[in-house]
C-alpha cells in the first residue's frame, strides 16, 4: 500500500515537473494523497509519519510552532507551552502588581471556557487578556486538558 502511494506520488512530481508546476503545488498533492491514505493505514493499526499532512499553511501557535495532531492527551508543558511568557498581559494594560489569572480548557487545538480574573478587578483588562487567549492555538489531541495559569 506505502509502495504504491509513493508511485503515484513519484508520478504526479513528474507530471508537476514537466508541466511547470512550482513546489507548493507539489505539497498540496502530498497532502492530499497523505490524507486519503493515513486513513485507511490507522484502520489497520499501521502508523506512517511519512504520510502526514505537511504542515504548510497550518495555523500558528503562540511560539510560532506548527499545530500537530497527537493521539495521546497534551503533557503540562505543552498546555503551558503557549501562555509561558503572557506578552499579552502586559499589552492589555494589567500594572505590574495586578494578579491575573486564567483558567481555560483546550479541547481539539482550540481554547475553551476561558475565564480571566484580576485583583483588583479590571473587566478592561479581563476581557482584552480572554480575547488573545482565545486566539492561541495548540497541538491537537483527542483529550480535554485544563489549566490554570497565575501571572
Amino acid at each position: 500500500m506505502t509502495v504504491a502511494a509513493i508511485v503515484v506520488l513519484a508520478g504526479v512530481v513528474g507530471i508537476a515537473l514537466a508541466a511547470g508546476e512550482t513546489l507548493p503545488s507539489v505539497a498540496r498533492t502530498w497532502d492530499a494523497l497523505g490524507s486519503s491514505v493515513a486513513p485507511l493505514l490507522s484502520s489497520l493499526g499501521a502508523r506512517s509519519p511519512e504520510l502526514a499532512p505537511s504542515d504548510a499553511g497550518a495555523p500558528k501557535g503562540d511560539a510560532g510552532a506548527p499545530i500537530r495532531r497527537q493521539t495521546a492527551p497534551l503533557s503540562s508543558a505543552q498546555l503551558g507551552a503557549p501562555l509561558v511568557r503572557g506578552p499579552f498581559v502586559a499589552a492589555c494594560g494589567a500594572s505590574d502588581d495586578m494578579k491575573v489569572v486564567v483558567t481555560l480548557a483546550v479541547k481539539l487545538g482550540h481554547p475553551s471556557d476561558v475565564t480571566v480574573k484580576t485583583a483588583p478587578p479590571n473587566p478592561v483588562v479581563e476581557g482584552c487578556v480572554e480575547r488573545a487567549v482565545r486566539d492561541l492555538r495548540w497541538d491537537i489531541s483527542p483529550s480535554t486538558g485544563h489549566l490554570t495559569v497565575t501571572y
